[in-house]
Order: structure tokens, then sequence, then C-alpha cells
């Protein structure tokens, strides 16, 4: 019963599987493997276009490197005030970056209210050449409170983007739950909404390690090799990262994978609609938010279910995330507590 993230499950198997076979032998070193070249094919044919392919190690690095192609040191970035290159990146875009900025707004269910955007952009908030230059807008998708923008949101951010000449980011290390929930293709979600650049997770959703920063944009990649080397995110051996990716998409796992932790978002919110409680956020990818009483948490920890506060202690709200290895029995088991609990108190 650990709902707490998706992070703390392991890898499956088939992407183990793969690191394994790619054990074996000798591969060019640096990204020169034959590993990685197949995972550059492989990520045309899924983008439906010919796209530029960089990995990591982690999603910080490829979202923080990725938008540090878009941003240069005067500029800045908006994205959502709950956006993780906000939360909880460490300022890593100004490191990579050389010194660009965040600007944060606010908006319902993780989405950036693109009217609060536009008055910060056009209003006495933003008064250029002091407050930097806006370049660029960053989106997460799925949000970091487990919404998805939808095909008509994410159309009106492309036209607003081209309104003001801004370029865009994707962060998508939860972008296999997006689509799930959408049941749209990749490309329809990308390039074909202006996305220039995204981060392509897969940590979260059954690989070991190693997060891919996609160009769609292709002028944006220019002299991004000597970027990737100078942050020390050009592995000697990254045919282990490549491996796992190509694992990740052989056959649609990493949708299959992402559907199941969707599937399961659905059983917690049944069980929570049961018992009267309302998620605080719609629910369309792997994660809830619902408010509950410190005596139930309490009783709910004490028997072994693992889940994170969120917000300020006052609120009382809870995140509860799913994954591809949570299973019909976790959601069983925490149904037998909740059960056990409200029957002690009626």
């Amino acid at each position: 019963m650990n709902f707490k993230s998706d992070n703390v499950f392991g890898i499956h198997p088939k992407v183990l599987e793969a690191i394994i076979k790619a054990n074996e032998g000798t591969e060019a070193s640096y990204g020169n493997d034959s590993y990685s070249k197949k995972l550059s094919e492989k990520c045309c044919e899924l983008f439906e276009k010919e796209v530029i392919v960089y990995l990591t190690n982690t999603g910080t690095a490829a979202n923080c490197l990725g938008l540090s192609a878009l941003a240069k040191p005067f500029e800045t970035v908006c994205c959502h005030t709950e956006a993780h290159i906000n939360t909880d990146e460490c300022g890593a875009l100004g490191l990579f970056s050389g010194g660009a900025k965040l600007v944060t707004i606010p908006g319902a269910n993780g989405k950036i209210d693109l009217g609060i955007l536009a008055e910060y952009i056009d209003g006495t908030r933003f008064h250029p050449p002091h407050g930097g230059k806006v370049s660029c807008i960053s989106i997460t998708q799925s949000t970091e409170l487990g919404t998805v923008y939808t095909i008509e949101e994410m159309f009106k951010i492309q036209e607003f983007a081209k309104s003001r000449n801004l370029s865009l980011h994707m962060d998508g290390a939860r972008f296999a739950n997006s689509l799930m929930s959408l049941k749209v293709t990749p490309a329809e979600l990308t390039w074909k909404m202006g996305i220039d650049v995204m981060t392509f997770g897969a940590i979260k959703n059954g690989t070991m390690a190693g997060e891919a920063i996609v160009f769609f944009n292709k002028k944006y990649a220019e002299n991004f090799d000597y970027v990737h080397m100078r942050a020390g995110q050009l592995s000697s051996k990254m045919r282990f990262f490549s491996c796992q990716f190509l694992a990740y998409l052989e056959n649609e796992l990493w949708l299959k994978n992402a559907q199941q932790a969707n599937n399961m978002a659905k059983n917690l919110l049944k069980l929570f609609n049961d018992y009267k409680i309302q998620p605080k956020y719609s629910v369309e990818a792997n994660e809830l938010f619902v408010v509950l009483p410190k005596d139930f948490v309490e009783y709910l920890r004490t028997h072994g279910a693992g889940f994170y506060e969120w917000g300020v202690p006052e609120e009382n709200l809870y995140r509860f995330v799913t994954s591809f290895l949570t299973s019909d029995e976790d959601t069983k088991e925490l149904r037998q507590y909740f059960d056990s609990y409200y029957s002690k108190i009626k």
C-alpha cells in the first residue's frame, strides 16, 4: 500500500532484461552505440517527425538543460506555481542556463491561467529591460495536481505563445499517463500543439534511470551536444540508458504501464467516493489529492499505508500516487482499513 510516489517502485522486468542484454559484448561509447542510434530512429517514428534526442540521468537535468536551450541568461521562463521546475529542482534552471529565471503563474487545477500570464507580460509587472525578457512557457503534462491539459487548452496555449513569439516547453515526466487519459498520439500532444522541446519521462513509469530531451524544433538544438557534454550528461556508457528506452517503447510497454497506473487511480477514486471523500482536483492521470482527518491518516499509516502530506499542514491535504506496479490487491487492502475504521466511528 505504498502510494507515496511512482518513484518508489522498481524497474519493469522487460527493462531490466534489456539492461542485462546490453551488458553483453562491447559497444561504441558516448552515444555512438547501436542502441542510441536505434532509439533516435524509434523516437522519430513515434513522434511522426524527425526529432533530435538527448538522454540525461535525471528529470531535473532533462527539464532544466532542455529549458537552457530556450532561455538565455537574461530571459525568463513562465511556469505554473506548482510546476516541478519551480518547487522541486533547486534552482537548476539558473545553473544550466547561466542565469535565466522562473516566473510563476497561478491557475486552477495546476494549469497556467493565460489571462494572468498575459497580464504579467503586457502589464506593469513586466518592465523591460528591468524585468528580464520572457522567452518561454513551460507546461507540465500531466500536471503536478494530477490533471491533464486538454487538446483545446493546449491549442489556446499554442496560439498565445505564437502571438507573443514565445517558445513552448513541456515537462513530460508523466507524459504517458496524459496520453492514456486523452487517447491521442504523441505527435498530437507535442509538436502539433507547438511544443518546441520536451522532457520525455520514463523513470516514473518503468525504467531505472534516464530521461530524454526531445527537440521538435531543431533550431534550439544547435550546439546542444556541447551543452549536453558540459553539463556532465553525456554518459560514456550511454547504451545502458538507450536500451532502457528501447525496451520501454517496445510493444507499447510505456503506454500499458501508464494505463495500469491510471486504472489504479480510478480504483482509489471509487474507494474515496464510496466514503463520500471528494478529491480536491479532478482525477485524470495517476495522482489523487484528498482531505482526510488526521486521526484517520494515523490509522492508515499505522497499518502500512504510505502517502504524502501536501501543501500547508492546516489543510489536511494528502497525495496518493499510483504506478504500473500498483495492484488491485493494494487498493483492496486499503479498502479493508477504510471499512474497519469507519465501522468503529459509526
